[in-house]
């Protein structure tokens, strides 16, 4: 699999199942690495603000230009810590580098004020592979407790697996979708408002990302044998506690990324991206 960020030099993916995956960051001197994680998601800002609304590729004679740009387009305030724009970047990271999608819309390309809250799906991706297609429509959650992140994860499965819900989103969704999205009309079909909602249901999947303050870093420090039994533990109680929140038979999947304090690293993106809106 391709890892077009190479997250994969900073994540593993420690819990690989149909409906679960669990990331790892790990240690080096007995330290969290939280300097390379916050690099290799500052790295998906261009593309998360930008896709193929503004083209894969940018010239280099407008590099800097458009980093700033994008970086800007994320929200200018210093109130960043109830936002939620960085687990967003986590989620278009996650779905890029480990499930191999291709993003659909940058609903942050449409907003039409710089610190606005834009609603709906936090993620809007697609796969293909051969005749095979799905549309992924991702939430995301960065919160100081697990199980507190897995069941807000849960109310938005049931408020969003519904009929209405996805009709009113797909009539926004689709007056996006960029003409030059592989197999556009394909696309383009399924999210007609005519369209049966079975052949929909079947056609999607929800990855469900939270990011969040583990306690196992509590207790430890190295990549230890002890350290990943606690690891898998703590994030399987966590699957079973959003297993029980949700009944559906669309297809999900939930991420989770474990890290040692979700504020610090709240913290250092805004002072990275903060960095970009400078250049």
């Amino acid at each position: 699999m391709a890892h077009p960020f190479e997250s994969d030099l900073v994540l593993s993916e420690q819990i690989s199942e149909t409906s679960l995956r669990v990331y790892h960051v790990g240690f080096e001197a007995n330290k969290f690495r939280l300097a390379p994680l916050v690099e290799v998601i500052r790295k998906v800002i261009p593309e998360f603000a930008f896709g193929y609304h503004q083209g894969m590729t940018i010239p280099l004679t407008e590099v800097i230009e458009r980093i700033a740009e994008a970086a800007n387009m994320v929200y200018l305030t210093d109130k960043y810590k109830r936002r939620g724009e960085f687990g967003e970047l986590i989620l278009h990271l996650l779905l890029r580098d480990w499930c191999n999608t291709i993003p659909l819309v940058s609903k942050i390309y449409f907003k039409d004020a710089h610190n606005a809250t834009v609603h709906g799906f936090d993620g809007i991706h697609i796969t293909i592979e051969g005749d095979h297609k799905k549309l992924w429509l991702g939430e995301s959650k960065l919160y100081l407790d697990g199980a507190s992140g897995v069941k807000e994860l849960a109310k938005d499965v049931i408020n969003h697996v519904n009929g209405d819900y996805l009709k009113k989103e797909f009539e926004l969704i689709r007056r996006k979708i960029p003409q030059d999205i592989p197999d556009v009309e394909y696309w383009l079909n399924l999210m007609h408002k005519h369209k049966n909602l079975n052949d929909v249901f079947d056609s999607i999947v929800i990855p469900l990302v939270c990011t969040y303050s583990s306690k196992v870093f509590d207790d430890h420090c190295d990549n230890t044998d002890e350290y990943f039994t606690a690891l898998e533990k703590e994030c399987r109680e966590l699957s079973n506690v959003f297993k029980d929140k949700v009944d559906t038979d669309v297809e999900l999947l939930l991420l989770l990324l474990p890290v040692p304090c979700k504020d610090e690293l709240n913290k250092e993106l805004d002072v990275r991206l903060k960095h970009m809106q400078k250049i």
